[in-house]
């Protein structure tokens, strides 16, 4: 998929949680959570093998692709090169964005995370698509966070920024609209639609929030 294709690939992205979850039931969630609004998929299996990972992306294509959902890979840029994904989502340590760059050409998708104004300001010379910052708040599902940007932090950073901001951290239906209106572009979620009692109500809610605030609706 060519990222010029959907613009606005990163206004509700989901990154997985498949834990122990067996793939044929977790493909089916995937499935349902892009009917009901998810924009983007970033694969993240930090423990899988490589052979996994290319038959997680390789069985997520075969849902996302027809609908013209980007298929984002998180850190492993071999995987994304392999299973043919629309990018790849480098954290500080996960390699050069200019190599990604390099090997995947204009037309793929790149994102890198930041936890500082300086790395921010980084970003902005560096050829990428997004720039996903977190953890906005307190989150369950990642444990070395440097620091909690918070909205006022985010609205600082925002003013600085010249790629679209990504908001990871804590997010839910209850502050997303705060989140936005500091100058996310974009929000990626993971307990807020992994663990929600009804997927498709809280999928469809950030999802309602989100294109008000975007679209200016």
């Amino acid at each position: 998929m060519n990222k010029e294709i959907n613009k606005n690939f990163y206004k509700l992205m989901l990154v997985t949680h498949r834990q122990d979850c067996p793939l044929e039931q977790y493909l089916i969630f995937i499935k349902r959570c892009v009917a009901f609004g998810i924009t983007t998929v970033q694969l993240r299996e930090k423990n899988a093998s490589h052979r996994f990972l290319i038959e997680f992306a390789a069985r997520l294509k075969e849902i996302l692709d027809p609908l013209n959902i980007p298929l984002i890979i998180n850190d492993r840029l071999d995987v994304a090169l392999a299973s043919n994904a629309c990018g790849v989502h480098l954290g500080q340590s996960d390699g050069s964005v200019l190599h990604a760059r390099a090997m995947l050409g204009a037309h793929k998708i790149i994102g890198t995370s930041i936890n500082s104004i300086e790395r921010l300001k980084a970003a902005n010379d560096l050829p990428i698509d997004y720039i996903g910052m977190g953890a906005i708040f307190r989150t369950k599902t990642k444990h070395n966070v440097v620091r909690h940007w918070g909205a006022q932090g985010l609205n600082q950073a925002a003013k600085l920024a010249r790629h679209p901001i990504v908001a990871i951290g804590g997010i839910t239906t209850k502050n997303v609209a705060d989140v936005l209106k500091n100058g996310a572009n974009g929000i990626a979620v993971i307990s807020a639609i992994h663990d929600a009692s009804d997927a498709r109500e809280v999928t469809q809610q950030l999802r309602k929030s989100i294109d008000l605030r975007c679209d200016g609706k």
